[in-house]
């Protein structure tokens, strides 16, 4: 199953409301050709991605098709432990080269490419803060992220 975004729900970058966790100020590294590709979309179209996404954020509709993993610490305290998480993360959804939609909560969702989310991980998930879901456009691979700094991914069987 592929999860189409509608173009026309795309939403500039600085109408976003968490658009601040890519600006220079908080970000010093990210490059505009990187911001590019974060694309927000609009909150209906959030809402419809996320009825969508409803559906593997239910344990029991994953457990037939998807692997899981254990929690694995996420943590962004220092950067040494932000490229500890980002290595793993990397190793486990390698086989997948796919873009990926983050959602935070149904009125809040954008969509980026895997390299960009790997590489600014601790932009999407914000520990004391953040609950976030992230899966593949495929449907490959879906990771929950929770806001006291654990992860679970779940990748679809071969």
């Amino acid at each position: 199953m592929r999860i189409e975004i509608i173009n026309s729900e795309i939403i500039d970058l600085k109408e976003f409301e968490l658009n601040w966790r890519w600006e220079k100020t908080h970000n010093p590294d990210i490059s505009d050709l990187e911001k590019a590709q974060i694309e927000p979309v609009s909150e209906i179209e959030s809402k419809r991605l996320n009825k969508v996404i409803d559906y593997f954020e239910i344990e029991d509709n994953l457990s037939n098709d998807f692997i899981e993993t254990d929690w694995i610490s996420a943590s962004s305290e220092n950067d040494e432990k932000i490229d500890t998480f980002r290595n793993k993360l990397t190793s486990i959804l390698d086989t997948w080269d796919e873009n990926v939609i983050v959602t935070w909560n149904r009125t809040t969702a954008l969509k980026t490419t895997k390299e960009i989310f790997l590489k600014y991980w601790d932009d999407f998930c914000y520990p004391s803060s953040d609950d976030v879901t992230i899966i593949s456009e495929e449907t490959n691979w879906v990771m929950f992220y929770r806001h006291f700094e654990v992860a679970n991914i779940w990748t679809r069987k071969k």
